[in-house]
């Protein structure tokens, strides 16, 4: 592979003009290739292969810290790769998979089409698990393809790197689980398209039924509860005439309706992410305890993103170290949002409306606020609406 910092076509995004790298950040990059590259010689020959023969240039760019490196590569710059340094190799490894599984699936989208043309109409959008934005069909079928690699390297790698690579996998496989769920279902696929959703799930056909206990599976099952709950508050809500009729049985003093407002599409609500603030802290748990510790510290102390894990705060650090009373305490006090919100509903079951249905909890409150009433707090409405 070449690190190329030189060439001003290098980047996609735009031309740029030859930059500088001081000697110890090429030391640094050409030992975490090295790495790398020995770890997925010896440990994964099938991925290495497949890295090697696809991707031929790394473009260094800045991301936000090592824990989270960036990565994105395009249909029209086959074998390059921008890319910024990652932690370590285990997690580097990962990255190069991801997008060696992307120009896999370009090449074969260039020689026959995956998708069937949107005759008419928006394109239909869906929920992707590894973003807050609903996308496209073929934004989901090449991240599932990606993480699908993704998925499988971190399964091989459970007998080597422990709980860390535990809770990897298992969140890459619900992932995958939810992905593959709208693929089967999907129109826009041609028969190819079709095929190879396919073989992505018979890849890991065998993957569903492996337990993942302890701390891992536990908080991999938060991020994920997470990652949905943060999407529906975000891109669901419930029609104002029935957040209204919710608000007037609320008032008289009347129990919820047995069945409940069902959701629909909406233009997505205005929202600061937290950019996974909680999946990132767990990640850090599991990976670095000691850095863990120091990012909790610097939160504690009111430090903004360190790490540059954007919006963690101290009860995401809380609730993560299963510290459940803090937690608590923490959300209670920040700001009313999204994210303190589906905070509260992960670390207490009895708010477990918070992250099942958010979007209904935000409808009836604002449903209150409409009617000129102090809303109670997030906790209450919850629980009044799981009665």
């Amino acid at each position: 592979m070449v690190l190329d910092h030189l060439s001003p076509y290098r980047d996609f995004r735009s031309l740029r003009d030859p930059g500088e790298m001081p000697g110890a950040d090429l030391r640094a990059w050409d030992g975490l290739v090295r790495d790398t590259s020995d770890l997925l010689r010896r440990e994964h020959p099938v991925a290495h292969r497949m890295v090697t023969r696809t991707i031929r240039t790394l473009v260094p760019v800045e991301g936000q810290s090592p824990l989270r490196a960036v990565s994105a590569s395009v249909p029209d710059a086959y074998g390059a790769v921008t890319v910024s340094r990652a932690s370590d190799a285990s997690a580097f490894a990962a990255t190069l998979i991801h997008e060696a599984r992307h120009q896999i699936l370009t090449a074969l989208a260039d020689l026959v089409p995956l998708f069937t043309p949107v005759r008419q109409g928006p394109e239909l959008a869906y929920f992707a698990p590894w973003r807050e934005d609903a996308r496209p069909l073929r934004g989901l079928l090449y991240g599932a393809h990606a993480f699908a690699g993704v998925a499988s390297y971190w399964r091989d790698r459970r007998a080597l790197d422990g709980e860390r690579a535990d809770f990897e996998f298992a969140l890459h496989r619900w992932q995958l689980q939810v992905a593959l769920g709208s693929l089967r279902n999907a129109t826009g696929l041609t028969e190819v398209g079709g095929r190879v959703v396919a073989a992505i799930a018979e890849s890991a056909r065998d993957w569903w039924a492996e337990p993942v206990f302890g701390p891992p599976g536990q908080l991999a099952e938060m991020c994920c509860r997470d990652q949905w709950a943060t999407w529906r508050a975000v891109n669901l809500a419930v029609e104002v005439s029935e957040a209204d009729e919710l608000a007037g049985k609320w008032l008289a003093g009347s129990s919820p309706p047995p069945c409940l407002p069902a959701a629909r599409a909406a233009v997505p609500r205005t929202h600061v992410p937290g950019g996974g603030a909680r999946t990132w802290l767990a990640r850090l748990w599991f990976s670095d305890r000691e850095a863990f510790g120091q990012v909790r510290a610097a939160l504690d102390c009111g430090t903004l993103n360190p790490l540059g894990i954007t919006g963690a705060t101290p009860a995401d650090a809380a609730v993560v170290a299963d510290d459940t009373k803090d937690a608590l305490v923490g959300y209670r006090k920040s700001a009313p949002g999204v994210d303190s919100w589906i905070g509260i509903g992960l670390a207490d079951a009895r708010a477990a409306m918070l992250v099942e249905r958010p979007e209904l909890v935000l409808a009836l409150h604002m449903a209150l606020l409409r009617r000129g009433v102090e809303p109670p707090g997030p906790e209450e409405l919850a629980e009044w609406l799981r009665l």
